[in-house]
């Protein structure tokens, strides 16, 4: 039985190590704010947490805070400010950090954790308070995440925030949840998949479009894995008369894909290529060759379409060789020239990162055991770091090295690489 006293204070954390925050807005926040909303349940999003007057959150029974791991000390200060001065409001963490860092989260005064999905979970903290466990793991079915509402999306809250994609303003959907592959570097490799249905994306582009939108990025990593998907997704996506961005698998991506997305308004994919180094991509499970990665780029950027490359120096067996394998593949991708479906001529664009060891990855599962079985190996207390792979001006937390490369080459290699090719970005 829900209590009348009941009000919650969810959380968006700032990201004070990016350029700007204001970039992505929160999905999961303001999706379990619609929720609390649906419920008959008094929610608030705080997405600038006033640290200096935190009297004025009095009236709230509980705060929730969504926390990725580079936002933890944020996170951990709400959890000590409220319990020295507000302490009759109970702190339920959740988000990234909370699933991958629990034993660390257990050890702090979270009246509750909430270990992935957190719609079911968060409602039975509220309806049942402290009957409820400590921590909480309930999970969602498909048929339950697309009854559940759309994510909260008022104008003059989602205005707060923009991504552009070659001019025009843009916000965020996901299509799906999860993601099937086995990438050793990733905390979500193998995890379940969870499809919304196309009307249900068709629903949340025209509010998108009601808050002045006209591009989507679509941010889930499973846009195209399969013909069927991309057919179905376009179908929807054709109504709204939008542009958008979404991402790719260089497995998966055929001449009949891309021309779909063009179809329905595609300007732009991003796709993980990681390395530009086989024996790099093998190792860490990516299962694609190079050869994949370079028929990607050339089969999107015959169409029109704008390639952004996501790729990362310091995974295990890093050398001066797959660096400079990188390097090559780094030449093919940004020597394209074409004209886009806006009719501008463009080139492509790429992110270079360090890789950082979370845990819940494979890769850092094997260096935790400390068997000897991968060339990675930690070079500082990642606990020491806030572990962002893209901050300010470029930067990158540097924390691991191979038995080739120390952390500071890793680093410079990654800055002679984007000051060889970055500048030759044209949008």
């Amino acid at each position: 039985m829900l209590k009348n006293s009941v009000k919650i204070l969810l959380v968006s954390l700032r990201d004070s190590f990016l350029d700007s925050d204001r970039v992505m807005p929160p999905m999961g926040v303001m999706s379990l704010h619609s929720l609390m909303l649906d419920r008959g349940i008094e929610s608030t999003i705080e997405n600038d947490f006033d640290f200096d007057n935190i009297e004025k959150y009095n009236s709230y029974s509980h705060i929730g805070i969504s926390c990725m791991t580079p936002q933890r000390d944020q996170a951990y200060k709400i959890l000590a400010d409220v319990k020295q001065k507000l302490s009759h409001i109970k702190v339920i963490l959740g988000g990234p950090h909370a699933k991958y860092y629990l034993e660390d989260c257990s050890k702090l005064p979270f009246d509750h954790i909430v270990i992935g999905n957190g719609e079911l979970a968060l409602l039975e903290i509220l309806t049942n308070g402290d009957s409820s466990s400590r921590i909480l793991q309930i999970p969602i079915s498909v048929e339950q995440m697309n009854q559940f509402p759309i994510p909260y999306r008022k104008p003059d809250f989602l205005q707060q925030y923009c991504f552009d994609i070659q001019g025009i303003p843009s916000t965020t959907i996901l299509t799906a949840k999860g993601c099937p592959m086995k990438c050793t570097f990733c905390e979500d490799a193998k995890s379940k998949v969870f499809m919304y249905k196309p009307e249900n994306i068709g629903r949340q582009i025209e509010q998108a479009k009601e808050a002045g939108f006209r591009g989507i990025m679509f941010f889930d990593d499973i846009f195209t894995l399969s013909k069927t998907r991309v057919q179905n997704l376009s179908q929807e996506i054709v109504k709204h008369d939008i542009y958008y961005r979404c991402f790719g698998h260089a497995r998966s991506m055929t001449p009949e894909i891309a021309q779909m997305l063009v179809d329905s308004g595609c300007i732009e994919t991003g796709f993980g290529a990681e390395s530009g180094s086989q024996k790099i991509l093998d190792f860490v499970e990516k299962r694609v060759s190079l050869k994949q990665q370079m028929d990607y780029v050339e089969i999107c950027n015959k169409r029109g379409i704008k390639v952004k490359a996501f790729l990362m120096l310091g995974l295990p067996g890093e050398d001066k060789d797959s660096i400079q394998d990188t390097r090559k593949f780094l030449s093919f991708l940004m020597s394209h020239r074409f004209t886009s479906r806006l009719g501008r001529e463009i080139t492509n664009d790429f992110d270079l990162a360090l890789f950082f060891p979370y845990k819940g990855t494979q890769i850092r599962d094997r260096i935790d055991r400390g068997k000897g079985d991968i060339d990675l190996y930690l070079a500082l207390n990642t606990d020491q770091l806030s572990g962002f792979y893209k901050g300010t001006n470029g930067s990158s937390d540097s924390a691991v090295m191979t038995s080739s490369l120390t952390s500071q080459q890793l680093e410079a290699s990654r800055q002679e690489l984007l000051g060889e090719f970055k500048p030759m970005v044209v949008f």
